[in-house]
């Protein structure tokens, strides 16, 4: 640890210290209405009274570089597409010019910019939302982000074709709040205010996560916002119960200070159907179980979010978010009836499960950021279970407590040398989390003897340095390398992450890119407690404090032709990779759920994006993508497994214009996946169906959206396990179908407001 606060110490005085200074003026020329770049734009630099200095022509990215650094000076920016600006700048700043579009009127044919539909912008693939989301039936950012080529959602997280896993970042920024608080808050969020989203498949260090990333870019504070913009909002979702939410969202501003308000109140009511039969060996002999489980869930969600920024200049701000998820009258009925087990499985929290999230970010005009983060969870669940068959008769309470205080420092720095920006920074987070759980038998006196009550300390320390460059302008290059220290209880490791990402562009509509990353994947903390927690008479879930990480290693080779056709190659191997499987105990009639260590998991695959359509009525996309699976385990309880299985994936999303005036659009797509595996297990093929029909009025500032998600009812697998002495299926009927019908008002010319993300969710006692 000595070694780690010192070489943090050296850190933030290399930071405090002056920055570099270049000598030279480096920008970017972007569009006004989308924020995207401009390419082949020309640049002249001008003394403020109007001496000739010099001149550049923007590159792909939209960025120049000048050969002068003077303390004040004029830029003059031309594009045959876009208006001339003229603007003035002192050396402090980084000039960032903002162009808008013309219109070139011939007679009676208008000729209008068009925009590709993703760019590539500093290796990042950026897709242009608002033109993506063009006539699409969303209501809120998490449905946004389900349009975007290659995101489809599983088990209610996001998949990200040809990644491991990939977390959410707005505005460049994360936390760590719980995953289940941020798809909340996404839920929450309305997707007007989105201006592009960024694919990074090797995320930058600066980000602080790795791997795979999605970077949702708002728009800012724009100089003509003043006074109080704002939308209120409801939904009406029908499932096998009824699902009711509505919310509003305010934004004030006032000179150089904005301010974000966001609350959503949501009555969630969810059903669950399992049908179980088990060939089960134990004895010498093969019992048939088989177990019909029914149960449903409720609650209601508050969440609230609070933004405020100062902005000192164009680049210097300062920001604060406080976020808060609270959910109340959370309550759970499982009925579990079969040849095994008659039994009731009643769960209540007796006090609402809450998470606070305090988040302090400053980002200087000199490539300096820096803030603290702080987290709070806290979650208590009262569990009522009841066995009613006589040679089984069980009844007993049980208590589940779970408290996880996070605290997290970082601080960012930024060098531009010529054509080279070098990155460095460090982050340190401290986590406790303090975990119960305790029995009151009325029948079974052993019991007690599974009570735990046991505290966790997580250290986790990082360090790194890269590099961004241009060789010419076909040719951009990034890497870094990461150092860490992780501690947890007398667990202790050193590790490197080592990060590359390749951009070439042979000619004009051609892009190639190559990403390679390596990451490290932490299990939730309550599973670590090793505590035990009993589903019904036959099946139960099993801690395992042995747990230990994932590391993660991937690639990534991307050819973008026509700024929309994207075809992906890419590969990953998980060392030590876990998940939760069922296992049936050769000591007697139980289930058992538990997380263990694999020696791996391998993926290679392929992924095909094909946008096509007719004019301005249809606009349709293919995504076809087919990988292979390699998992094995060594000691998989006390069996041991080798499997693969080749699976293939395609959706298809077809957008009608039915009207302009009112805008009327219909949507109507499907999906299939091939069958696929988890371990020894065999996960069944899923197909759905969505449809989903938006109009906008009340002069474009109401919206109307009726809505049809998995219509068929079957985007959810059965699990079947025939494997040595393991023979279960489960059967599942979900509750995934769903009608809804949401209506958005928005006043004051409202388009949202900047939040941040998180990372994966560890918290929980499931």
């Amino acid at each position: 640890m000595k070694k780690i606060l010192l070489s943090l110490l050296l850190l933030a005085i290399g930071m405090a210290g002056n920055h570099l200074c270049a000598q030279e003026t480096h920008g970017h020329v972007m569009a006004d209405e989308d924020g995207l770049p401009i390419t082949n734009a020309t640049v002249v630099m001008q003394t403020p009274d109007s001496a000739y200095v010099g001149a550049a022509i923007t590159d792909s990215v939209g960025s120049f570089r000048i050969a002068a650094s003077l303390s004040s000076y004029r830029l003059i920016v031309q594009h045959l597409l876009y208006e001339t600006t003229e603007q003035t700048f002192e050396h402090t700043e980084q000039p960032v010019v903002r162009l808008k579009e013309r219109n070139n009127a011939l007679g009676e044919v208008t000729v209008q910019a068009q925009h590709p539909l993703v760019r590539l912008t500093e290796g990042r693939i950026a897709y242009d939302m608002p033109r993506l989301l063009e006539r699409k039936a969303v209501s809120n950012v998490y449905e946004a982000l389900l349009q975007l080529p290659g995101i489809r959602e599983q088990d209610g997280t996001l998949v990200l074709a040809g990644a491991t896993g990939v977390t959410l970042l707005l505005n460049g920024q994360a936390t760590s709040m719980p995953a289940e608080s941020l798809i909340a808050l996404l839920k929450s969020l309305p997707y007007t205010r989105m201006q592009r989203a960024e694919v990074m498949y090797s995320a930058p260090p600066q980000y602080h996560v790795r791997g795979a990333a999605i970077n949702i870019v708002l728009t800012g504070k724009q100089e003509s916002d003043s006074g109080l913009q704002g939308e209120v909002n409801g939904t009406y979702a029908q499932k096998h119960y009824a699902n009711y939410t509505a919310g509003t969202a305010l934004r004030y501003a006032t000179g150089k200070l904005s301010a974000d308000l966001n609350y959503a109140y949501t009555l969630n009511r969810a059903k669950n159907d399992l049908s179980l039969y088990s060939h089960h060996q134990y004895n010498g002999t093969t019992h048939d179980i088989e177990q019909l489980n029914l149960g449903d869930k409720r609650a209601n969600d508050h969440n609230l979010r609070l933004a405020l920024e100062y902005a000192f200049s164009k680049r210097e701000k300062l920001s604060a978010a406080y976020t808060a998820q609270l959910s109340t009258g959370i309550r759970s009925n499982q009925l579990s009836a079969g040849t095994l087990s008659h039994s009731t499985n009643h769960k209540v929290n007796a006090v609402p499960t809450a998470m606070h999230n305090l988040l302090l970010d400053y980002t200087s005009g000199f490539g300096l950021k820096a803030g603290v983060e702080y987290t709070r969870y806290r979650e208590r669940t009262d569990q009522h279970f009841q066995e009613s068959l006589t040679e089984r008769a069980d009844t007993f309470t049980a208590r589940s407590t779970q408290n996880v205080d996070s605290y997290r420092l970082y601080a960012d720095q930024s060098h531009t040398l010529g054509t080279w920006t070098l990155n460095y920074g460090a982050q340190y987070t401290y986590a406790t989390d303090h975990s119960t759980q305790h029995y009151l038998p009325e029948t079974r006196q052993d019991l007690s003897a599974q009570d735990t009550d046991s505290r966790l300390r997580e250290q986790t320390a990082n360090l790194y340095a890269g590099f961004e460059t241009a060789v010419g302008d076909k040719l951009s290059l990034s890497a870094s390398l990461t150092g860490e220290y992780y501690r947890y209880g007398n667990y202790k490791e050193w590790s490197t992450f080592p990060t590359l990402e390749a951009t070439y562009a042979p000619a004009t509509g051609h892009i190639v890119q190559l990403s390679v990353s390596s990451d490290k994947a932490y299990p939730d903390y309550w599973e670590l407690h090793g505590g035990t927690s009993y589903l019904n008479g036959y099946a139960l879930i099993e801690g395992n404090p042995q747990l230990r990480p994932c590391r993660t290693y991937e690639g990534q080779l991307s050819y973008i032709f026509k700024g929309k056709y994207i075809l992906t190659a890419y590969y990953s191997y998980l060392d030590h990779y876990f998940v939760q499987l069922p296992y049936q105990s050769p000591a007697g009639p139980t289930l058992v759920y538990q997380t263990l260590n694999f020696n791996y998991k391998q993926t290679v695959g392929l992924n095909l994006i094909l946008p096509f359509g007719i004019g301005r009525v249809l606009n349709s996309q293919l995504t076809l993508n087919g990988f292979y699976d390699n998992v094995k385990s060594d000691h998989f309880h006390d069996l041991s497994f080798h499997k693969d299985n080749w699976v293939f994936y395609a959706r298809l999303s077809n957008t009608f214009r039915l009207s302009a005036k009112p805008a009327i659009s219909l949507e109507l797509s499907g999906a299939y996946i091939t069958r696929n595996i988890q371990g020894p297990e065999v996960l069944s093929r899923l197909w759905s169906i969505d449809a989903g029909l938006k109009c906008t009025l009340l002069k474009g500032n109401g919206e109307l959206c009726l809505k049809g998600t998995d219509l068929s009812n079957s985007w959810s697998p059965d699990m079947r396990m025939r494997y040595a002495t393991q023979d279960l299926w489960m059967q599942i009927r979900p509750d995934s179908r769903a009608v809804s019908l949401s209506f958005t008002w928005r006043f004051g010319g409202f388009k949202g407001g900047k939040q941040q993300a998180s990372g994966p969710s560890r918290f929980g006692t499931k």
